[in-house]
C-alpha cells in the first residue's frame, strides 16, 4: 500500500531532521566548528527527533530516554572539567589524560559509571528504532557515529590534538589511532547492543533503561559530592 501524503510528509520531516542534526553534530565533534558541547548536543537531539518521528510510543520513550541519558553523561564530565568547551575539553584530555583515567578516585569511579551508564543507553537507543534495508543501516551508522563521537570527546579525548607543529608526527597519528580506536569500540557496543536489545520485550528494555538512569543519578551524585 503506498504511503498517503500525511505519512509522505511526516517521513520527509524525519529525514530533514536527522540529516540536520547529522550535519550539526558531527561539524562540531569532529573540531570543524568550534563551540560547546551543548551545541553537539543540540545536534543529537535534532537527530533523535527525527528518529522518532518513525516509531510507536514505547519505542519514542526510550529514544528520548536515551538521549537524555547521554546528555546527563556528558553533562557530567562538563560538570568534572568546570567547562561546556569542546576545545577546552579536549585540551585538559591533552595534557592530563582521558576523563576516564584521571583521579581522584571518587570522581573517577562517578565518570565510570556514567559512561557505562551512556553506552546502555546508547545502546537501547539504537534499538529503538528497527533497520530495515541499506539505506537504513548507512543511516544508523552515521547517527551512532555521532553519538560515539560525543561519547569519546567527553570521555576519551586524544590524548595530543592535532595541529600542533611541535608534537612529533608519529605522537599524532598514534594518539588519532586511539582516538578511533576508542570509537570504533563504542559504535560496536552501540549498534551491537541495540541488535540485542532489539530481541528483547519492550518492558526488558524499559527496566534496562532504568537502570542506566539509575547509575547517571549515583554518578551525578558522587561528582556533586567530589572536592
Amino acid at each position: 500500500m503506498a504511503p498517503t501524503h500525511a505519512e509522505r510528509s511526516t517521513l520527509a520531516v524525519a529525514a530533514g531532521a536527522r540529516a540536520g542534526g547529522l550535519v550539526l553534530a558531527l561539524g562540531y565533534l569532529t573540531g570543524l566548528v568550534g563551540g560547546a558541547l551543548a551545541a553537539a548536543a543540540a545536534g543529537l537531539a535534532l537527530i533523535t527527533f527525527g528518529r522518532c518521528l518513525r516509531m510507536d510510543r514505547i519505542d519514542q520513550a526510550l529514544a528520548a530516554a536515551g538521549l537524555a541519558v547521554v546528555a546527563g553523561a556528558l553533562g557530567i564530565v562538563a560538570l568534572r572539567w568546570g567547562s561546556m568547551e569542546l576545545a577546552e575539553l579536549r585540551s585538559v584530555q591533552a595534557v592530563l589524560g582521558p576523563t576516564l583515567l584521571v583521579g581522584p578516585e571518587t570522581t573517577a569511579v562517578a565518570v565510570t559509571a556514567a559512561a557505562v551508564a551512556a553506552t546502555l543507553a546508547l545502546a537501547l537507543w539504537v534499538a529503538a528504532l528497527p533497520v530495515r534495508g541499506l539505506g537504513a543501516w548507512a543511516w544508523t551508522g552515521l547517527e551512532t557515529l555521532a553519538m560515539a563521537l560525543a561519547l569519546v570527546t567527553a570521555f576519551w579525548g586524544p590524548k595530543v590534538l592535532l595541529g600542533l607543529e611541535e608534537v612529533p608526527g608519529s605522537e599524532v597519528v598514534d594518539s588519532v589511532a586511539g582516538w578511533a580506536a576508542a570509537s570504533a569500540a563504542v559504535i560496536t557496543l552501540g549498534i551491537g547492543g541495540g541488535l540485542l536489545a532489539r530481541l528483547l520485550a519492550a518492558r526488558v528494555r524499559v527496566a534496562v533503561m532504568a537502570v542506566a538512569t539509575l547509575a547517571l543519578l549515583v554518578a551525578a551524585g558522587l561528582i556533586a559530592g567530589a572536592p
